[in-house]
C-alpha cells in the first residue's frame, strides 16, 4: 500500500526524488499523506479504512479518528439548519466567471448544478476535469442579531459533484477527539505535524503550482537556510509579484510578496514555459541575487553544488552552480566548452555530472 500512498502526491518531481533516494516514510507520515492528498472525501475515507486495518494500533486508532472527523464534518455541513442558507458557486474552468446561486439546502444546491447544465446546454457549457463547485453555508442575518461573520463552512466539490474538502470555520468541537497533536498539545484531528519530504528544489529554481482557483502559477523558490535535504514547504515569490514585475530586486527576501507552497504541490518548471516578459524577469532576478550572494575564493574559483566540479565563478549566472548545471537545471546560456587536459579552458568545468543531471538529459533525449 506504500506505493499507492506515494502515488497520491501530485508532484511527479517529488515522486521521482523519493524513488531516487529510496526514501522511507513511517506509518504516521503515510497516514498524514493519505489524509492530505487523497483528492475526494469518499476515496479518503476508503483509504483510511484500509490503512487502519494494517497499521500499528496507535496509528490505526488515529486513522479511525480521521474517519469519524470527516464523516462528522460532512453531516454538520449538509444538515439543514434553521436560519442558514447555501450559496452555490460554479466555475467550469479556473479562469471562467464564477456563477453564484442561493439555495435553500445542500441538496438543493446539488440539484441546481444539474439545472445549470440543462439551462445552458444550447451554448455547449459542459463540466470538465477542472470544474470546481463551492458551496458556502451562510447564516441569515435578521435585524435582531448582532453582527458576526456569516460563513459557517465551505464545501469544495469536483467533477461529478464529488466532495473534495469541507472546512468548518465555526466548529467548536474541532479538537475534541482522542489523539494529542504533538505541536499544539491539543486533541486535534487536523494535526499540526509536518511531513518532511526529500527536497528536489534548489535555490532560485522556477516552480509551477496551482493557486486556490486551480490556475497554474509560476514562482521563484527562495531558500532561507540549509534544509539538509528535507522540506515540507517552499517559500516562493510569484513571478506576478510587483517586486518582480517592477524589478525591485533589492527588496529584502522577507518583504517580497510570497506564498508558502507544500512541497508535494510544486513541480520544477522550464523557463521555456514562460512568455518573453516573465522569462526575462526571471533571469534578471536570478542574475541579480546570484551575483549578490555569490561566494568564491580569491582567484574567482568556486565549486559546483550539483556536480562537484570547480569552475570559474564569473562564467556562471548562478551562485554555486557551474555554467553546465545552471544550463541544464534552469535554462541559462551554457559555456561554449573548449576542453584541454580534462578541463574546459573557458570555465574550468571538468565534465562531471551528477546522477540527477544525467537522468534529466536521458529524459530529454527519450522525449
Amino acid at each position: 500500500m506504500i506505493n499507492e500512498i506515494i502515488e497520491l502526491l501530485p508532484s511527479t518531481d517529488l515522486k521521482a526524488k523519493i524513488k531516487e533516494t529510496n526514501f522511507r516514510f513511517n506509518e504516521n507520515e503515510l497516514l498524514q499523506m493519505i489524509y492530505r492528498y487523497v483528492p475526494t472525501l469518499d476515496a479518503r475515507i476508503d483509504m483510511l479504512e484500509r490503512f487502519s486495518g494494517i497499521a500499528a494500533p496507535e496509528v490505526s486508532a488515529l486513522a479511525k479518528v480521521y474517519i469519524e472527523y470527516e464523516q462528522r464534518k460532512l453531516k454538520q455541513f449538509t444538515d439543514d439548519t434553521e436560519g442558514f442558507i447555501f450559496e452555490l458557486c460554479i466555475k467550469e474552468t479556473p479562469d471562467s466567471y464564477e456563477e453564484k446561486y442561493l439555495c435553500s439546502s445542500y441538496h438543493a444546491a446539488l440539484a441546481c448544478i444539474d439545472r445549470f447544465y440543462e439551462e445552458y446546454a444550447d451554448i455547449n457549457v459542459k463540466e470538465t476535469e477542472r470544474t470546481r463547485y463551492r458551496i458556502l453555508k451562510r447564516k441569515i442575518f435578521s435585524g435582531r442579531d448582532g453582527f458576526e461573520e456569516d460563513t459557517y463552512g465551505e464545501c469544495m466539490l469536483g467533477p461529478g459533484k464529488a466532495v473534495k474538502t469541507i472546512w468548518l470555520y465555526k466548529d467548536p468541537t474541532e479538537c475534541d477527539l482522542d489523539v494529542m497533536c504533538s505541536e499544539c498539545k491539543e486533541i486535534c484531528p487536523c494535526r499540526c505535524d509536518k511531513v518532511g519530504f526529500p527536497c528536489f528544489v534548489r535555490n532560485y529554481a522556477l516552480v509551477k503550482y496551482q493557486d486556490y482557483e486551480g490556475q497554474d502559477r509560476y514562482g521563484i523558490n527562495i531558500c532561507w537556510c540549509e534544509c539538509e535535504g528535507m522540506a515540507h514547504e517552499l517559500y516562493v515569490v510569484p513571478l506576478r509579484a510587483a517586486e518582480i514585475r517592477e524589478h525591485r530586486f533589492d527588496t529584502k527576501y522577507f518583504d517580497f510578496d510570497h506564498v508558502h507552497i507544500e512541497l508535494p504541490l510544486a513541480t520544477l518548471a522550464s523557463p521555456d514555459e514562460l512568455d518573453d516578459t516573465m522569462r526575462k524577469n526571471y533571469f534578471d532576478f536570478v542574475s541579480y541575487w546570484s551575483l549578490r550572494t555569490q561566494s568564491s575564493d580569491e582567484n574567482g574559483i568556486a565549486k559546483c553544488d550539483e556536480c562537484g566540479s570547480e569552475y570559474l565563478a564569473a562564467t556562471s549566472k548562478m551562485a554555486s552552480l557551474c555554467p553546465e548545471c545552471a544550463h541544464v537545471l534552469y535554462g541559462y546560456e551554457n559555456c561554449d566548452h573548449v576542453f584541454k587536459d580534462g578541463k574546459c579552458t573557458l570555465c574550468l568545468w571538468d565534465g562531471s555530472r551528477s546522477n540527477y543531471i544525467i537522468s534529466l538529459k536521458q529524459d530529454k533525449e527519450n522525449n
